[in-house]
């Protein structure tokens, strides 16, 4: 193992290569290729599209392509997509996964599985990791390591998770030194999750513990957003009503598609704390007011409490920024029958005599991955959809006559 480290080492030497340094800021820029790369907690995800909406709306203004390239139970020896080999082998289809699609960026999930082999297995743990990471330094990607989640205690019959959490924290923290080490970036998606879980009322995360439904993927996207120092964009807004008429039409500044809506999951009535859309409103006379917002009556409130700011309900830009995460749910559903398909032995692997004739049609899947990604640009550019609308402060003695 020493001996392939010293190989990469030497490698930097003699190519002019360095380990990838850590930008101030993280960012994506026009063309970059974003791939997922990790264990269950990634292939997950492809389902529900959280993450990936996240930074598809933050990221707006140019083409970006993302893949996930995650696999249940997986571990940086890539033990899982072994399939019917061995574990070098199962690491050799990693290696030529995630290089088959060029990434600038890669986000980087393990540590889950590995962590059940417990403080002893720390040290076979960070070489595999290191021997990864050295593997992808030709692919020039920036990259980021994302720490394994906590096990939620979800009560009995289910364990009790304090030693695995332990556990859990130790290979959250190698993963840190080893990102300090090697300048990138690191996401600490355990602490922060913590804390949530320990908010009853929030509601729970996962199905069993380990494996975050759908409302835990939304949570956890406003963790990941805030991690990699992504400031919350600021929608909220401000009119002075002693300088306009208590009807008037307004276009407010949108850059970035709000957060989604919280998924049918979700407890009721959560919300995301600095996502919420204020409006505050000076200048009316004592009384109380209703909004409405063309047409639709919204909320109401004293004058005291409109200038004090009240939160909307953003239903026009949630509209958009929910087809967008259902296009990508559907993309990332045809790019996974492209690139895993359901019958792979028998179209490239070992049985391919008896129907690797149909394997020509799997690249029928580019160009229907392709018209999403497409339709994704759009999507999550607010201003296509952008306009002006109706707002109007209605007294309410005079709603109630």
């Amino acid at each position: 193992m020493k001996s392939i480290q010293w190989v990469a080492i030497l490698a930097w030497l003699l190519l002019g290569l360095a380990p990838t340094a850590r930008a101030e800021g993280f960012g994506l820029v026009d063309g970059d290729r974003v791939v997922f790369l990790g264990n269950t907690l990634i292939e997950r995800e492809q389902r529900y599209g959280y993450w990936e909406t996240m930074l598809a709306r933050r990221f707006n203004s140019g083409h970006l392509i993302f893949r996930n390239l995650g696999w249940s139970g997986d571990t940086v020896f890539g033990d899982a997509r072994a399939g019917f080999g061995s574990t070098a082998e199962g690491f050799q289809h990693l290696k030529e996964q995630v290089s088959s699609v060029h990434p600038t960026v890669i986000f980087i999930a393990y540590g889950e599985n590995e962590s059940f082999e417990g403080k002893t297995g720390l040290a076979h743990f960070g070489e595999g990791l290191n021997v990864l990471l050295d593997t992808l330094l030709p692919t020039k990607a920036r990259m980021v390591l994302l720490s394994p989640l906590p096990q939620e205690d979800l009560g009995r019959p289910l364990p009790v998770p304090t030693e695995h959490n332990v556990n859990l924290r130790l290979y959250g923290d190698a993963l840190r030194e080893v990102a300090k080490k090697r300048g990138l970036f690191f996401v600490d998606l355990y602490a922060p999750v913590a804390d949530h879980m320990r908010e009853a009322a929030q509601g729970p995360l996962t199905d069993d513990g380990i494996h975050l439904t759908s409302y835990g993927y939304w949570r956890t996207a406003a963790v990941l957003e805030k991690a990699l120092g992504l400031k919350l964009v600021n929608s909220s807004f401000e009119v002075d009503l002693g300088r306009r008429p208590m009807n008037f039409t307004l276009q407010t500044p949108e850059t970035v598609l709000p957060s989604p809506p919280p998924p049918v999951d979700a407890p009721a009535g959560v919300s995301l704390s600095g996502y919420e859309r204020v409006i505050r409103c000076k200048g009316l006379a004592a009384g109380n007011y209703l909004l409405k917002i063309d047409g639709e009556k919204i909320a109401t409130g004293s004058a005291a409490e409109w200038a004090q700011g009240k939160t909307l309900d953003r239903r026009f830009e949630l509209d958009q920024v929910e087809r967008l995460r259902r296009k990508i749910v559907e993309k990332n559903r045809l790019y996974f029958h492209r690139w895993r398909p359901e019958n792979e032995t028998y179209l490239f692997g070992f049985r391919k005599q008896e129907q690797g004739q149909n394997s020509k049609e799997i690249p029928e899947f580019d160009p229907l991955v392709s018209k999403l990604e497409a339709e994704i640009d759009k999507l999550k550019n607010p201003a296509i959809t952008k306009k002006a609308h109706k707002y109007e402060f209605v007294r309410q003695q005079e709603v109630e006559r």
